[in-house]
């Protein structure tokens, strides 16, 4: 057949042929945009993967941090009683309690009566606030076969520990104002009750100050105490036996010489010289 395409048309044809070859020739063979898809292909799967292993690494920390928090840290003060925790403000009316709050012990009712009164409602509760911080210190400083350690509800200087399996050691830490000069003065003072020994010794903070292993007759159980003098102030601690589980103060003199040296105790000793604990001198019977 004929061509019947004028001269000028087959020449515009033409230059169009000739536009479209040079614009595909620019273009990247077809064999090479594949490789360039799947190379794009692969790093967009390769982020997604890691995305989601950080994702389980975040999920896997959150679980064992979870994991830990519940466990506690449970290490050899794990055998003692728990204080009692934060309760959630609407299990009851009552204030918050703050953690590790230690219930405190109640002793005849007419003796507490007697031991607040005259106290301000103000003063109560500095008494009950030294009271909580001075059980949590002297829990952390105790051995754990002292136990759990609680305060008493109405004596400022009662306190007791209280281990898993039933034990109760009172513990006495008294301070009051004396005019008898520094030292903890002589053993002899305890002549009719000591049995486990009496010494003089100094503290690794210089205060000279007397540890004694004594019994409050008839029970021939041992009392461990250090006593010492401290700014024109007698202080007393004292851990006392268990005489129902008939079994003597779980704590050595040696024990209660590095306790009442840390700076803890005598930050506690300090606190209570300021409040209105006690203004007369203790007996020396066990609480």
């Amino acid at each position: 057949m004929k061509d019947n395409i004028s001269e000028e048309d087959r020449h515009s044809a033409l230059l169009v042929r000739d536009a479209m070859e040079s614009a595909v020739a620019q273009l990247p063979a077809v064999h090479d945009l594949v490789p360039a898809a799947v190379t794009q292909g692969r790093r967009r799967r390769a982020r997604a993967r890691l995305a989601i292993a950080a994702g389980s690494v975040c999920v896997a920390g959150a679980v064992v941090a979870a994991s830990l928090a519940l466990a506690g840290g449970h290490d050899a003060r794990s055998a003692r009683p728990a204080a009692s925790g934060t309760p959630v403000p609407h299990e009851s009316s009552g204030p918050v309690r703050p953690e590790g709050y230690r219930s405190p012990f109640h002793r005849i009712p007419p003796l507490e009566d007697l031991e607040l009164e005259g106290l301000t409602a103000r003063e109560r509760t500095q008494r009950a606030d030294f009271q909580q911080k001075a059980a949590r210190v002297l829990d952390e400083l105790l051995p754990d076969s002292v136990g759990l350690v609680r305060p008493s509800y109405a004596n400022a200087r009662s306190y007791r520990g209280e281990t898993a399996n039933g034990k109760v050691f009172p513990l006495v830490f008294s301070t009051y104002y004396s005019r008898s000069g520094p030292g903890p003065g002589p053993c002899l003072k305890y002549i009719n009750n000591t049995r486990g020994g009496c010494e003089h010794v100094t503290l690794s903070n210089g205060i000279k100050a007397m540890v004694v292993r004594l019994t409050d007759h008839p029970v021939p159980l041992l009392h461990t105490q250090i006593e010492f003098s401290y700014r024109h102030h007698h202080v007393t601690f004292r851990v006392e036996s268990d005489p129902k589980a008939e079994v003597d103060s779980p704590v050595s003199g040696r024990e209660l010489q590095t306790i009442v040296s840390d700076p803890r105790f005598l930050d506690l000793v300090r606190d209570a010289i300021k409040l209105p604990l006690e203004t007369k001198k203790p007996t020396n019977k066990g609480s």
